[in-house]
């Protein structure tokens, strides 16, 4: 068959997996999550066929589009409870074929034998994690995220990944033209599958889905497309991000969550970007870790009313290091000067933003509202001090100079970097103070009056005060950063 043939065959093959399942739930009592499983690795199995049958890739975007359309109308129309009838919110079954149009665009003509084991872990490695969770009579549950996990489930994806990660390059990969000595192809199965169990871990909805496949496709480009320099860095970064990880939760910088995500991003920025990368980053997050500790412990009071605790979790590594993390991918495929100024940019509104906040709450100097120029609490979202300003000229200032440092023989750094970083740091920290006194949800304790930005105080549940409820510090860090790389953007 040509290619359009083989597209008619694989449609039909998909609905016909559909209605095997709804009617497997109707005859047979089956439970929503066994025919969603049942599914899941029957679509995963098939579409890893495809390289072997189709020699172009355009009728599988059409396909996948299509999937990918009618997953999401069945999610929210209710339709297909064989695939989508679970007793968790998940868009799982939406996020499985845009994973499989990411590779298509991404691998499908460069290293094909990627394709075909990113999504066997999607398709095998996923299901046996959630089976193997489902069947031990005593799981440890856990909770990174939004979703509850089970150590025994998260070992049987690991193990699952490296299996078929290991026997796709062994065994499928001389036949796709892609063939590595067998001490390579154990090695990047082994951080494959690391990556993966990472993503899966942390994921929320049914990302991971998206999460575990890629993380471990992306191992997979810099071991089939890359020479030994380049493994071994991403080996070495992944080691340096695990221990870096660890450290952190065991001196109480960051909870568990935190520390799986700092996991997957620092195995990105120090595995894909080296020191010119992971210096500014590391300094970030050490010095701010430690000014955030001194600060609840120099002024406790002052603190108990900040939404979050000195421990950052998944939700403030992802705000904080989020936008960098996209930043070093945009740099692994187009590795420009431009491009790391940005990176840098983004670092340095989230440090300007950190210090001003950790370091005006020690000093103690009373803040003003960028927009009623009234005073406010102490370290309270939307004030602005001098010496919250002088530290956030201070944080840019340092980032450019670490930059310069680490990056020495990489990537060129002018020394005018430096003082753009600052200036970029300050207006990117007066855009996080205006957006937390303008929409960051604040909170009125019915008990004790105080405003807050926590959602509970004095053991009772607080009310809304003013602000936009979905707003919180989060997401005003997030915007921050993101305002760091608009504004360098324009100067670059």
């Amino acid at each position: 068959m040509n290619d359009w043939g083989w597209f008619s065959f694989f449609f039909a093959t998909l609905l016909g997996l559909v209605a095997t399942a709804d009617l497997a739930r109707r005859r047979f009592s089956w439970s929503a999550e066994l025919t969603r499983k049942f599914v899941h690795m029957g679509t995963g199995l098939l579409v890893a066929t495809t390289p072997f049958l189709f020699t172009t890739r355009t009728p599988l975007l059409v396909l996948a589009g299509i999937f990918a359309g009618l997953n999401l109308i069945g999610v929210l129309a209710g339709w297909f409870e064989g695939m989508h009838g679970t007793a968790r919110r998940s868009l799982g079954t939406v996020f499985f074929p845009v994973t499989f149009i990411i590779l298509l665009l991404w691998l499908w003509e460069a290293h094909p034998v990627a394709v075909v084991a990113a999504m066997l872990v999607l398709g095998v490695a996923d299901t046996v994690a959630a089976t193997v969770g489902e069947l031990v009579t005593r799981p440890r549950r856990f909770r990174l995220a939004l979703e509850e996990k089970s150590l025994q489930g998260s070992l049987g994806m690991w193990v699952a990944s490296w299996g078929v990660v290991l026997l796709t390059l062994t065994v499928l990969g001389p036949r796709l033209g892609d063939g590595l000595s067998f001490r390579t192809a154990l090695l990047a199965s082994v951080l494959a599958a690391f990556l993966a169990t990472a993503g899966e871990a942390i994921s929320a909805w049914g990302s991971d889905n998206l999460s575990a496949p890629l993380a471990a496709a992306l191992v997979l480009e810099v071991f089939l497309g890359s020479g030994p320099s380049q493994q071994a860095v991403l080996a070495v970064g992944m080691v340096l991000a695990l221990a870096v990880a660890a450290l952190s939760y065991g001196v109480g910088f960051l909870d568990a969550g935190g520390a799986v995500l700092a996991f997957v991003m620092g195995s990105l920025i120090f595995g894909l970007g080296g020191w010119a990368f992971a210096g500014p980053i590391l300094l970030f997050f050490v010095a701010s870790s430690l000014l955030t500790k001194l600060a609840r412990r120099l002024r406790e009071k002052v603190v108990a009313e900040f939404e979050k605790s000195n421990r950052r979790d998944l939700a403030q590594v992802l705000a904080n290091g989020g936008v960098a993390t996209i930043l070093l991918l945009v740099w692994h495929w187009r590795p420009q000067p431009e491009v790391y100024f940005l990176y840098l940019a983004s670092l340095a509104a989230v440090t300007a933003d950190t210090w001003a906040t950790e370091i005006g709450v020690i000093v103690g100097m009373q803040p003003r509202s960028p927009i009623t120029l009234r005073r406010v609490q102490v370290g309270a979202s939307g004030g602005v001090s001098l010496a919250g300003l002088a530290a956030a000229w201070a944080g840019g200032v340092l980032i450019g100079v670490v930059a310069r440092i680490s990056a020495d023989g990489v990537i060129p750094v002018p020394s005018s970097w430096i003082w753009l970083l600052a200036w970029i740091g300050v207006a990117a920290s007066l855009v996080d103070s205006i957006l937390g006194a303008l929409i960051q949800a604040q909170y009125l304790c019915p008990m004790c009056g105080k405003v807050t930005e926590k959602s509970h105080h004095c053991a009772v549940q607080t009310v809304p005060f003013r602000g936009w409820r979905w707003v919180n510090n989060d997401v005003v860090n997030g915007v921050c950063a993101m305002a760091g790389v608009a504004i360098a953007s324009l100067v670059v």
